[in-house]
């Protein structure tokens, strides 16, 4: 579940072959720089922050679902059954 820097791999690995999947998403590495290109649909904003993350890693994608599991830390799922 906790993915480090392969979430995005994960996620579209997973809708490429029609997989389900669970992430739950903690760091950004937003300073890295196999990750600065990547920006949010429509508004082309960098993704810079967890919020922004979960947005990216989400948006637009069919069937992804966003929840909040209930524990400490980071705890928001982006989930495709």
């Amino acid at each position: 579940m906790h993915p480090d820097q392969a979430a995005q791999a994960i996620v579209e690995f997973a809708i490429s072959s029609g997989k389900p999947f669970a992430v739950v998403p903690c760091c950004v590495y937003s300073s890295e720089s196999q990750f600065r290109t990547r920006r949010l649909p429509g508004s082309g904003k960098r993704v810079t922050d967890y919020a922004s993350l979960v947005e990216f890693l989400s948006a637009g994608r069919p069937g992804v679902q966003v929840a909040d599991l209930d524990f400490e830390g980071k705890s928001t799922v982006i989930y495709r059954l």
